[in-house]
């Protein structure tokens, strides 16, 4: 079975978003603020950006989620919220898909845990498998089209994430790291 994803890259290249931070920041955020929260404290600043996206021509918007997990929000005092911050994220990005009336995609964002995994670290591998799944569970209830794994340093948290979302998904997986190539993670069955 195809997938939307596969039958627009087959068609040819796919336009995608660019950094929601930096338009967050621009639109009034704190640095010293959790931007993943604002999907809760200031959702209209959040779809403003997707929808300035879509209308750009954007035809694949991320989630506002890129450090939406438990150990990235606990330094809010976020960490109870993984999951209605990641549903919400997703609830917002596919809203403006409808306002704007765009046929895009929805990206659910996963960036690295910020910890270091052992055993170089002091991280169970198993605890940022969990919150990887945590994450990604949220998004998948919300709707999202695709995973879209962003930014690790560490190859080997990022097979970590691909794990885990193979466990809770056999759609599509995008994986780009910064410290190698990107990489795509086709769908297979669990």
């Amino acid at each position: 079975m195809s997938h939307p994803l596969l039958d627009r890259l087959a068609a040819g290249p796919v336009l995608a978003d660019g950094a929601i931070g930096t338009m967050l920041y621009a639109a009034g955020a704190s640095l010293d603020e959790s931007f993943d929260g604002l999907n809760l404290t200031r959702p209209a600043d959040v779809a403003a950006v997707h929808r300035a996206y879509l209308e750009a021509g954007a035809a694949l918007i991320k989630s506002n989620t890129f450090g939406a997990n438990r150990f990235k929000l606990e330094a809010f005092g976020l960490a109870d919220r993984v999951h209605d911050i990641n549903r919400t994220a997703v609830r917002l990005a596919r809203e403006a898909r409808e306002i704007v009336g765009a046929d895009a995609l929805v990206a659910g964002s996963v960036g690295p845990t910020g910890r270091t995994m052992a055993p170089f670290g002091a991280t169970p591998v198993a605890e940022v498998a969990a919150a990887f799944r945590e994450q990604v569970g949220a998004m998948l209830e919300g709707g999202v089209d695709l995973i879209l794994l962003e930014t690790f340093g560490s190859l080997e948290e990022m097979l970590t994430a691909i794990a885990a979302v193979r466990s809770a998904t056999a759609g599509p997986c995008v994986a780009r790291s910064n410290a190698m190539p990107p990489i795509s993670v086709p769908a297979c069955p669990r």
